[in-house]
Formats: C-alpha cells, structure tokens, sequence
C-alpha cells in the first residue's frame, strides 16, 4: 500500500472518528440536559424528533469544538498518542474552552456560572474523547510505520 493512500485512509478515518465523536457528545447533552423525553413513552414522532435534534446539536457540537480539535489530533497523530486518557482528557479540555469560549465574560459571575450546566459539557467532552479513541485514536500514527514483513510459516523441507 502506497504512503498516500494509507494517509487518505487515516484523513477519512480522523473524519469519521470526528463526527462519531460530535455526535456521542450531543447524545450525551441530550440525556444529560434534557432527559429521554417522550422517546420513554414510546411515540415515533417523538423518537423523530429528538433523532433530529441530536444530529442538529452535534453540527454545533462539531463546529464548536473543530479547531482545538484539530490541534488534539494532530499531536496524537504526530506524537502517537494512543491511550484512551489521552483523548478523553482532550476532549474534557476542548468542551472546558469551548464553554469560557460561549460564556465569555459572564464566567466569573458565581449566579451565572450556577446556571451553566459546565460540568455536564465537561462529561460530553470525556465521552466524545473516549468515542474518537475507540474509532480512530487507537492507530494514531500507525500511518507513519513502514510496513511489516510477512512472517509466515517457514517454507517445509
């Protein structure tokens, strides 16, 4: 296999890791923040609904959370970094940015800050981590490696 496509397979890979990811954090907002909802009363509008509001959410999730992302995966990658502490802290340390990044400001206020759900950002920023490991993470800079022989059975004689 050719150095450019093996890196074409890593850059579709890091994507798909990415959006997995974008989309594990919303799911985890969503339970955290607003619960199961009617999806518990077994409605298939309702199902619809907050299917749709997952997918919506994890757009912002991921457009939010991009660039420091990048940054993450490109030490990962470079460095590699292939523990799942690693990627779960990054992503605790990106949804921690993000958040001051939103609130701005208003972060000092003890009133305000009461009323952020910060620690639940927190945890989806672990869970999104934790679910870019599992699907890409774990390979980080395999890429780079050359290739292993084959080590099959010795030839018989």
């Amino acid at each position: 296999m050719s150095q450019t496509f093996a890196i074409l397979i890593r850059f579709s890979a890091i994507i798909l890791g990415f959006a997995a990811a974008a989309l594990a954090a919303s799911a985890f907002l969503h339970l955290i923040l607003i619960g199961p909802g009617e999806m518990a009363a077994g409605e298939p509008a309702g199902a619809g609904a907050y299917a749709f509001s997952v997918a919506f959410v994890a757009l912002l999730v991921a457009y939010f959370a991009f660039m420091p992302a990048i940054t993450a995966i490109l030490i990962g990658e470079f460095m590699p970094q292939r523990g799942w502490l690693y990627y779960s802290l990054c992503g605790a340390a990106i949804s921690a940015v993000v958040s001051a990044l939103i609130y701005g400001a208003r972060m000092d206020e003890a009133e305000a800050l009461a009323d952020k759900p910060l620690l639940s950002f927190i945890g989806a920023g672990l869970i999104a981590g934790i679910v870019y490991w599992a699907i890409t993470g774990r390979n980080a800079g395999r890429w780079r490696e050359p290739p292993r022989a084959d080590t099959g059975p010795p030839p018989a004689g």
